[in-house]
């Protein structure tokens, strides 16, 4: 879905939800919905671990807003807790959370996120 994200500019953002690290109070990450995009974004994460942020296809979310903010829940802590210990990162492109799978894989300057069916 590169295309998702071309040109210079996403438009209206809509703040859902702000994730603060427990540990660092000052790691906040928002989940935006940019809905001509049809994409939820995370905003925070490539100021405060310098890593892409994570792009949620609006489909997967909207249905099951309060399992993907869990998913991201998951991947910010573990990014946070590598970032506490200063061990590096890296997206595992295929994880579990719960009893459901799930993707990573870059599309522009996100990390795409899917479920696996």
């Amino acid at each position: 879905m590169p295309e998702l994200f071309g040109g210079p500019e996403v438009g209206q953002e809509i703040i859902i939800a702000t994730i603060g690290n427990q540990n660092n109070p000052a790691q906040v990450v928002k989940i935006v919905h940019v809905p001509e995009k049809g994409v939820f974004l995370t905003r925070g994460i490539s100021t405060h671990f310098n890593l892409k942020e994570i792009a949620v296809p609006q489909n997967l979310m909207l249905p099951a807003i309060h399992e993907m903010t869990g998913v991201v829940s998951y991947l910010l802590e573990r990014i946070a807790t590598a970032d506490d210990l200063k061990l590096p990162f890296r997206y595992e492109p295929e994880f579990e959370v719960g009893d459901s799978r799930f993707t990573l894989h870059e599309s522009g300057n996100f990390m795409m996120l899917e479920r696996v069916e």
